[in-house]
């Protein structure tokens, strides 16, 4: 199975009178997200699910890379990608998606729990961290569909994405 990790863009800064659950992305995160969008559209084969956090910017960061990977199917949002949630939750919901033999699936969410989830996938070790910066997409591919443990296909930051194209 392929896995695609998706850290959201830049978003606003926190301000009183707005929850951290309505931070939207700034201008700037909107465009370099955009920027990075057509090699996307070259690396990843479209994922047979995304799975996305609750939180608006990375809905929006999800609507980006929909459009640019061609997914038609439905977002669904997860509670298990948190940005405080344990890495297992998400890890439990993609060997969901494994056994019901889904080939690829993409998760957008939020520092530090995609980083933990990306050491846990790739050297079994849920206590470690393997940071991604805002709006880096990481892909990993399970040994088998028995397993979950991974190996890096790559890791692609939005500005190094936007300067493949």
């Amino acid at each position: 199975m392929r896995i695609y990790l998706l850290r959201h863009g830049n978003a606003e800064d926190a301000r009183p009178g707005v929850s951290d659950a309505e931070r939207a992305l700034t201008e700037e995160g909107w465009d370099r997200l955009k920027r990075a969008a057509p090699a996307w559209r070259a690396l990843v084969e479209t994922p047979g699910a995304l799975l996305v956090s609750p939180l608006r910017r990375a809905h929006e960061t999800a609507a980006i890379f929909a459009d640019a990977v061609k997914f038609r199917g439905e977002v669904r949002t997860e509670r298990s990608l948190l940005p405080d949630s344990p890495a297992t939750l998400a890890l439990n919901q993609i060997e969901i998606e494994a056994l019901s033999g889904m080939q690829s699936v993409a998760l957008v969410g939020h520092e530090p729990h995609l980083g933990y989830l990306l050491a846990t996938l790739l050297t079994g070790h849920p206590r470690q961290s393997i940071p991604l910066k805002k709006g880096m997409l990481v892909a990993v591919e399970t040994e088998s569909s028995a397993s979950l443990v991974a190996s890096l296909r790559f890791a692609l930051s939005s500005k190094a994405a936007a300067e493949l194209t």
